[in-house]
């Protein structure tokens, strides 16, 4: 049963991907830049219900949204129409494989955020006595400290979902803008000759 619902192979595929490029952006990006907005974030307003039905709407769609684009990257997963060197096809695959081991992450991530807003939702301590006693030293009570604590994973895991959102759109417009460009080139050749051969005919009947 856990080798079914381990995720490691998608966590560590996604993090390859990001180690390609340089480590220092990527910690900056990816780990560090999260971790302050998210920090921030929770100490200016811990998500209260509102927001909290904001997030899990937002969540919902973004899920949608990557099931789509991992359809999209299955069917494109097969080169054999395109007229494009073997080199270049293996970088598409490349590009392809990373882009979908992004798609996979930001889904993973999406459904822990979707946990973090459950828990926070339900999870209300009503001891009086240990809210007492935090009241006492931290001047705050226990649901505060939860609540903070849930908060800034919510922030966090959003902020992630967002920057591979943006990342995921640049590797897409990067795949099929080739192709675009190569079925452009394609279609001019075509064009050029259809043109030089009714040329040619007028000539003839000339």
């Amino acid at each position: 049963m856990y080798s079914k619902l381990n995720v490691k192979s998608i966590v560590t595929g996604h993090k390859d991907s990001l180690m390609n490029e340089n480590n220092s952006s990527y910690k900056k990006e990816f780990i560090y830049l999260p971790f302050m907005v998210a920090l921030i974030l929770v100490l200016i307003r811990i998500p209260d219900s509102d927001i909290k039905n904001i997030f899990s709407i937002c969540l919902s769609i973004l899920i949608g949204l990557y099931l789509n684009i991992l359809v999209l990257l299955i069917s494109s997963i097969s080169s054999e129409n395109l007229k494009i060197s073997n080199e270049q096809k293996k970088i598409r695959l490349e590009l392809l494989k990373e882009t979908l081991y992004n798609v996979s992450f930001s889904v993973y991530v999406s459904v822990k955020a979707l946990i973090v807003l459950f828990i926070s939702s339900i999870f209300i301590v009503t001891s009086e006595s240990l809210n007492e006693l935090l009241c006492v030293f931290l001047n705050k009570d226990f649901n505060y400290l939860i609540q903070l604590f849930l908060g800034f994973f919510l922030y966090k895991y959003t902020i992630d979902i967002f920057l591979i959102l943006f990342m995921i759109l640049k590797r897409i417009t990067v795949i099929f803008s080739k192709e675009i460009y190569i079925e452009n080139l394609r279609l001019t050749y075509l064009i050029n000759e259809e043109n030089q051969i009714q040329n040619e005919t007028e000539d003839e009947n000339n």
